[in-house]
Order: structure tokens, then C-alpha cells, then sequence
């Protein structure tokens, strides 16, 4: 009752320094509260938005190690069932993605496209969801089989585009190897350039072959120098029929065996004579007919897939998006990946545990698969928010921590003005612990009022953040401009834990700036304090 009182010293209102003790802790919880849940809403947002572009478990076939080169998937249907059949798994899919070069209006741009298997349900109805109709007339994510497309609204924008029309896909890969084919056609015939390199070939594998037991015997040596040098040359870029040519060639000379000593390598009859014929077949060729199958051959590779646009979908800047989405057929023709796929896609039912159903698909699948969660493939992205949302909580929390100090000095300040009582308390026989429980119950007071009022206002801000919020876009003061975020509104998402947390610390760290005073004022000198009475 006694710290009731020195908190209402008039007994008709609170004391200035109480209400400015209460306030400080109040406004303090108030700030972090909405801080938080703005900050946590707008994680929300953008991880939903990542998550409808991106699968939450990746899975690549690596059955030569994790460190190697990832396998093409061919029976990736029977994979994805088996996937499907895992504990909070909701769906699995072909995931293929690439760069490509989109060509409209004689413009040229670099792209990322992301293929869609369009017999799955699930898959066309995210798309569907992504689809922005109101701004976009007729748009649908109705692929099929044919050539369409669904595209991005950055994308969109930049090549003006609208549904209905047709864009043109360039294949990177393809464009690789029509250069690689203009390379080939300026080199000479490998036949005129490595003459004499053929010449002594020839010569040694006359010379330096011996019949044995009906067989073509050559040294060891010899011979893997031959080989050798032919393979050497076939991994050259060179025209696909002289390498076709040289291949058959190490064939001839890789046909034999060696003989009990191992220094010599015996060929089957006739193998030398083989690869004279195959050596002449190189001197016969023709430059300007090899040149013209060979760019005959390119000009399906050259051509670019036509897509009509049927759908643009929204994006936002926070997330990285494909530009492109086409069904899975046209994707596999434009990686030339032969009806595979290089990943599958999973989607579970709670993203935020995905590490826990990760552990469930490898073990399903084996040691020879790949398993890649969002987080590891957003690992920087993901850290760096979680470390924004520490530094949010150790730079307001010097809010709170401020307002106790603020009860620090009012506590202070109330055993100053207090010594006389004080002194009478001692002299009546009060204990230190009694006297302590006073002042640090007034302190206790304080904090638990102002972190309740602080929780009630913060959570009355966030939920009418809206119209406070076009109140201050009224005044010209936007703090959260939709052009930056590319967000609208004021996201915002509670915490209950966040919230306790919050008030708990706020109450403990007000009683703890409350108790040092309250010890120095247990351990005053009655007499010293009675002189003045």
C-alpha cells in the first residue's frame, strides 16, 4: 500500500514523474511491438512470393558424387511418385529452368524461362493464381501442348507486350553450337591441315607391322602413339563427319590385344588396311559440300520457337522470378535434353519445416540424390533478414532499456525525496528487506502498468496500421513507398511469442532499475535521515 501511495502522492492523480516513467515504458513496448509485426509482415510477403516461384525442395541425381555434374532424369515421373508417397509431401514435379534469348520487334534480351509440365494440376493452378486478369484482359495460363507462353509483367513491360502476342525464343545452347558450327567451316579439311601428320602415319603403319600368327603385330609404343595423336585430333572442333571417320579409326586400333609379354599389340587381319581406307575417305572429302550438310544440318538448331503469349503474371522486386514460363516439351527441346529433366521440384505442406521432410525424401531416394531446400538455395537472402531482424531488436530495445533507466532516476529521486519516512520506517523497526520491498514493488508497478498499456497500443496501432498509414502518406510523410517495395499496403504479421517476450523484458528490466535504489534507500542511517524531521 505504502509504494501505491508514493506512486499517487496527492491521492487525485498520478505524479508527473510516475506518468512519465509509465509513458516512457508504454511508448517504448508500443514501438517494438509495431516495428516487429510491420518487419515480420513484410518477411512474410516476400517469402510467400518466393515460395510461389520457387519449389521448396530441389532434388538432382548425382550418382557420382555429390561434387559432380548432375545427371539428366529420364524416368523422373516414377521419381516423383515415389517422392509423392513421402510424409508432409503435397506434390512433386519436372523442374527445368534456363536462359534463353527472347527476340520481339528486333529486340534481343537475355532470359531466364522456367518449363511447366502441364498435366499437372497443381501446377497450372499456381500458375493460374500468379495470372494478373484484372490488369491484363483474356490473360489464362491454358497452355496445353502448344506453343505458348506465360510471362512476366517486368518482361511484358519492357518488350510491350500484350496477350496475343508472339514471342520468339532463342535457344542458348543452340546459338552455341551454330557458332561453333560458323568456327568449324573457316578451319581447313583435316586432311589438308594434318598432311603430314597423315603421311607419317601411313608410313609407320606400314612399316613397322609384322604378321604373327595371322594377326597384324605393331610395338606397344608404336601404336599408342597413333592412337593418340587421331584422338587428340578428334576432340579438336572439328566437321562431325571427319570426326565420325577418326572414331571409326581408334575403333580399328583399339580392336586388338596384347601378346604375352605386353610390349606388343596384335590387330585382327586386315585392320591396317581399314584404316588406309578411312585415311583415304578423309583425302576424298570436299570442303564446300562438308561446309554445306554441315550448316544444312544447323538450320532446324538456328530456327527460334515461336510462342504466343497467353497470360502475364504479377511480380515483385524482391524476388527473383523467371521471365518466361512454357510447357515442359518446348523447355526440353530448347536445352536439347531429349525428353528429361535435370531436377525435381517438391512441395511440402509447411515450408518452414521443409529441413525435417527433406530428411524424409533422402532417405526415400538414396545417397546418390541431391536434396536442396529454399533456405539453402536463399541461404544469403535468408541470413541476411534474420540478422536485420536482430539488429531491429537490439537497436529498439535501447527504447526500453532508456525508459528503465528513466525509473532508475525517478527511483532515485523518490528515496531522496523520502528520507525523512524512510527514517521513520528504521526507527519504527522496519527491516531492510521491508523497506526494499517498497520501493522496488512501486518500480515493479511501474513497469508492469507501462508494459501492459504498451502491448494494448501496439497492438491497437497494428490494427488500424492501414488508415494511420494513409494518414501519414496524406501529410507526405511515406515511410514504406509501394514504388520501393513493391508492396502495397502495410503488411504486418503479430508474434504472441514476440509480444510476451517483449512485455516480460520491459517488467524485468523496470524492477531491476527500481531494486538498486531501493537498496541503497534500505541501508540509509535512520538517525542521519531523522535530522532534518
Amino acid at each position: 500500500m505504502l509504494a501505491l501511495r508514493y506512486l499517487n502522492p496527492k491521492r487525485t492523480h498520478l505524479s508527473p514523474i510516475t506518468l512519465t516513467s509509465l509513458l516512457g515504458v508504454a511508448v517504448g513496448v508500443m514501438v517494438l511491438i509495431v516495428v516487429l509485426a510491420v518487419m515480420a509482415g513484410f518477411e512474410r510477403e516476400v517469402k510467400s512470393r518466393l515460395l510461389g516461384f520457387a519449389p521448396h525442395v530441389e532434388l538432382e541425381y548425382k550418382p557420382d558424387g555429390p561434387d559432380e555434374a548432375p545427371v539428366l532424369i529420364h524416368d523422373w515421373r516414377e521419381i516423383t511418385k515415389l517422392v509423392e508417397k513421402v510424409d508432409e509431401v503435397q506434390e512433386a514435379y519436372a523442374q527445368l529452368r534456363d536462359f534463353t534469348i527472347l527476340e520481339m520487334a528486333d529486340m534481343f534480351y537475355p532470359v531466364e524461362y522456367r518449363a511447366i509440365d502441364t498435366s499437372n494440376e497443381r501446377q497450372m493452378e499456381a500458375l493460374e493464381d500468379l495470372i494478373d486478369k484484372e490488369k491484363y484482359d483474356g490473360g489464362t495460363a491454358a497452355m496445353g501442348l502448344d506453343e505458348k507462353a506465360v510471362v512476366a509483367e517486368t518482361t511484358a513491360k519492357q518488350f510491350r507486350l500484350r496477350v496475343g502476342d508472339v514471342i520468339m525464343l532463342h535457344s542458348a545452347r543452340n546459338l552455341q553450337q551454330l557458332a561453333k558450327a560458323w568456327k568449324i567451316t573457316d578451319r581447313e579439311l583435316v586432311a589438308v591441315e594434318y598432311a603430314a601428320m597423315f603421311a607419317e602415319i601411313r608410313k609407320d603403319l606400314r612399316t613397322k607391322m609384322t604378321v604373327e600368327e595371322t594377326r597384324e603385330g605393331f610395338d606397344f609404343e608404336d601404336l599408342k602413339k597413333i592412337y593418340y595423336a587421331i584422338d587428340d585430333l578428334q576432340r579438336e572442333n572439328i566437321r562431325p563427319a571427319e570426326r565420325s571417320i577418326l572414331i571409326g579409326i581408334l575403333t580399328v586400333l583399339d580392336s586388338g590385344e596384347k601378346n604375352a609379354t605386353e610390349d606388343r599389340r596384335l590387330l585382327p587381319p586386315g585392320s591396317v588396311e581399314k584404316v588406309l581406307d578411312q585415311f583415304d575417305t578423309l583425302d576424298k572429302m570436299d570442303r564446300q559440300v562438308e561446309d554445306g550438310r554441315l550448316l544444312r544440318g544447323m538450320r532446324e538448331v538456328a530456327l527460334p520457337k515461336e510462342l504466343e503469349v497467353v497470360g502475364i503474371f504479377k511480380t515483385t522486386k524482391h524476388v527473383l522470378h523467371p521471365a518466361v514460363f512454357v510447357p515442359l516439351p518446348t523447355g526440353q527441346e530448347l536445352k536439347n535434353l531429349e525428353g528429361g529433366v535435370e531436377a525435381i521440384g517438391v512441395r511440402v505442406d509447411d515450408p518452414y519445416k521443409v529441413r525435417l521432410v527433406a530428411e524424409r525424401i533422402k532417405a526415400a531416394l538414396g545417397d546418390s540424390w541431391s536434396v536442396h531446400t529454399w533456405k539453402d538455395q536463399n541461404r544469403a537472402w535468408v541470413e541476411l533478414i534474420a540478422r536485420e531482424r536482430m539488429m531491429m531488436y537490439f537497436a529498439l530495445s535501447f527504447i526500453v532499456l532508456v525508459s528503465a533507466f528513466c525509473i532508475g532516476a525517478v527511483m532515485f529521486t523518490v528515496t531522496i525525496q523520502k528520507k525523512q519516512e524512510i527514517g521513520v520506517m528504521k526507527a519504527l523497526g522496519a527491516l531492510p528487506g521491508q523497506v526494499v520491498r517498497v520501493f522496488l514493488y512501486q518500480g515493479m508497478m511501474i513497469g508492469l502498468a507501462g508494459s501492459l498499456l504498451g502491448v494494448g497500443l501496439g497492438l491497437l496501432v497494428v490494427r488500424f496500421r492501414d488508415p494511420i498509414y494513409e494518414g501519414l502518406k496524406f501529410v507526405g510523410f511515406d515511410i514504406f513507398p509501394a514504388d520501393f517495395h513493391d508492396i502495397e499496403g502495410l503488411p504486418a504479421h503479430v508474434n504472441p511469442v514476440e509480444v510476451c517476450a517483449i512485455a516480460g523484458g520491459a517488467f524485468i528490466l523496470c524492477t531491476l532499475a527500481a531494486w538498486l535504489p531501493a537498496v541503497k534507500a534500505s541501508r540509509s542511517d535512520p538517525a542521519r535521515c531523522l535530522r532534518n524531521l
